[in-house]
């Protein structure tokens, strides 16, 4: 077996800025054209700093660009665009030796626009001063590109305007024809390797919440509550993400800040644009209020409400939440948030749960009611299971969630937790479920919260986010990625996000965990199905974690395969491994990348079968997940 060298994570540009001098040029950027300048500037209105091209000739244009080195593997660029004008024309530019590769631009009559080979193809209006995420995808393998705007795919296998077999630069520039001020930030390549010479298929299509219907991936959207997200910056990117439930806190203490007073304006917002986009609530009902007295904590680690007073305020305010929000289409609630955390009596969080789901049941006989613990705490558990079975109330309990923070997704001690768990629920409330209910991983190194101690990165991140998903999903458990912004504790910062945050909680850019965790919601719906017990066998095996699905109907095949040795590393090395999957069912084989979304054909010369034992040959494993899938399942 041989082991395949991996592309760089990065190339050598970093387009942040932020350090480097006002007025300045960047370094390893160099500035053509004469028709003006390009400096790092601050933006108007804030203290960040980026890139401001200023063209204030008719007859010349002003060029900034800086070189990658020149590859033919993919290279992912990602970069944020602003045009101080609509009357201008604005490009951002991939190049190789016979010129731009690809284009995405912003032109004088306000719409932005790409190319297919020499075709303009125009990709919706924009507007001056505001920021557009846009992320580039370019093969010069296949001389293709794919362009994604704010999270959304808008065009997909895009000719090259040239017929370059190499790109080595990245460039932003106004025309010569227009006066006229561009803003580029957080220009960021990645140079990801070619499947050797396996013919190169296109992408994994992305779907909304909306065509995706149902599935067992949530997103959480948590602290709303405490304003530490900002709900209308990322709304945009919730639906377009695919998960098809988000985990929301109802915010008692922000509801009602004087006594016997609701205002429930905030939460009905968030919850009904969340429904229009396809994307169903799931409601926490968490946490204190100061406005009483013993009204318990606020936060994170907060104690229970203890007063008579806070608690009969309490029981007023669940009741008129769930009269609300089941007219609003909310079926499941969950009970406080991580009572082991805060060090809360097991017989306390149990009365508690009792005395909440009464009152949710008797307003919404249907509902679904989740206890919940941080972390996996079995006895824990046990103990609540315990006294709520002894004190008859077993019934009230649809289903209990954790949260399972450690570094390695694939480590075996969570799962062998996981099913004492099973195990307890059977047990003491048969029929309920067990949900994982909030789990991420940093993407930055000194991040706020769990695991924020060891060092990360984006694509670290990515992968973390991968194989937590997939080994859930395979074990058939509902599982909730955590979250899908950056949050914005008091002093510090949580960067668990797919989604990148500037100083006010708006959003910078899609982190690439965003669009790894999109290709998953595309793919994994509820018409695919675990497959437990799957019979495997590999060489080498190397500590590979295999989990297995079935689509439902024909029964074709998608099985997840990945190096689950240790924490995810911040190289893509991969090594040709042969498997055999005893029990398959295969008619067209593909490969699919989650991590990027790239889909390849299996060569027949890389596959082979003898009645339901496939052998596959030389495929390339690593430590984040790749499938192969029978291409009827996959959509590009």
């Amino acid at each position: 077996m041989s082991v395949i060298a991996a592309a760089p994570a990065s190339a050598d540009v970093s387009g942040d800025f932020d350090t480097a001098a006002l007025g300045s040029t960047p370094s390893g950027w160099s500035v053509s054209g004469g028709g003006g300048d390009a400096t790092v500037q601050q933006v108007p209105g804030t203290v960040d700093r980026s890139l401001r091209l200023r063209d204030t000739s008719t007859t010349a244009s002003v060029l900034a660009g800086t070189a990658f080195g020149s590859t033919s593997s993919t290279v992912v660029a990602g970069f944020r665009l602003r045009a101080a004008q609509t009357s201008a024309t604005i490009g951002v530019h991939l190049d190789g030796n016979a010129g731009h590769s690809v284009t995405v631009a912003m032109s004088a009559d306000g719409r932005l626009y790409t190319y297919d080979g020499t075709r303009r193809v125009y990709l919706g209006a924009y507007t001056a001063d505001r920021w557009y995420d846009i992320r580039v995808v370019a093969r010069p393998s296949t001389a293709t590109a794919d362009i994604y705007i704010d999270g959304e795919r808008k065009a997909h296998g895009l000719a090259f305007r040239t017929s370059g077999t190499a790109l080595g630069r990245i460039e932003a520039g106004v025309s010569k024809a227009h006066t006229g001020t561009a803003w580029v930030d957080d220009v960021r390549t990645t140079v990801e390797n070619n499947t050797g010479n396996w013919p190169y298929l296109g992408s994994v299509a992305p779907r909304t919440a909306q065509q995706v219907g149902t599935s067992d991936l949530i997103i959480g959207a948590e602290t709303l509550d405490r304003d530490y997200t900002n709900y209308r910056a990322f709304a945009p990117y919730l639906g377009r993400l695919g998960a098809t439930t988000t985990r929301l806190q109802g915010g008692w203490g922000k509801t009602e800040k004087t006594k016997g007073v609701y205002d429930w304006d905030w939460l009905d917002r968030i919850v009904d644009d969340a429904r229009g986009r396809g994307v169903k609530p799931w409601l926490q009902l968490s946490y204190g209020n100061a406005a009483y007295p013993g009204g318990g904590g606020s936060g994170l680690g907060g104690q229970l409400p203890s007063s008579a007073e806070a608690l009969d305020a309490w029981d007023a305010w669940v009741t008129a939440m769930v009269k609300r929000y089941k007219n609003r289409g909310v079926t499941e609630w969950e009970i406080w948030n991580e009572p082991n955390l805060a060090g809360i009596p097991v017989a306390d969080y149990t009365d508690f749960f009792i005395r909440t789901a009464t009152l949710i049941r008797a307003e919404q006989p249907s509902a679904v009611i989740y206890g919940q613990e941080a972390g996996i705490d079995v006895p824990y558990a046990k103990d609540f299971l315990t006294r709520l079975a002894d004190k008859g109330k077993a019934d009230l309990l649809d289903g209990f969630t954790y949260h399972p923070y450690n570094p390695n997704p694939d480590d075996a001690w969570t799962y062998g937790q996981v099913q004492k768990l099973r195990g307890l629920i059977a047990q003491y409330a048969p029929g309920a479920v067990l949900r994982q209910g909030e789990n991420g991983a940093p993407s930055r190194p000194g991040s706020f919260g769990a695991l924020g101690d060891l060092d990360w990165t984006e694509l670290s991140q990515t992968k973390w986010v991968l194989r937590r998903v997939l080994n859930d999903l395979g074990r058939d458990i509902s599982t909730s990625v955590f979250s899908i912004s950056d949050l914005h504790y008091p002093g510090k910062i949580n960067s668990k996000g797919l989604l990148q945050t500037n100083t006010d909680k708006t959003i910078r850019y899609a982190k690439p965990s965003y669009y790894a965790v999109q290709n998953v919601a595309s793919l994994f719906d509820r018409t695919v199905r675990p497959l437990p017990g799957y019979g495997w066998s590999a060489s080498p095996n190397a500590s590979l974690t295999v989990q297995a699905f079935a689509k439902q109907g024909a029964g074709r095949q998608i099985v997840g395969v990945w190096s689950g040795a240790a924490k995810p590393s911040e190289v893509n090395t991969t090594r040709a491994t042969d498997l055999t999957f005893t029990d398959g069912n295969f008619d067209d084989p593909v490969l699919v990348d989650v991590r990027t979304g790239a889909v390849h054909d299996i060569p027949a010369a890389n596959w082979s079968v003898q009645g339901g034992k496939y052998t596959f040959k030389d495929i390339p494993v690593y430590d984040s997940p790749v499938l192969i899938a029978d291409r009827s399942v996959i959509k590009f």
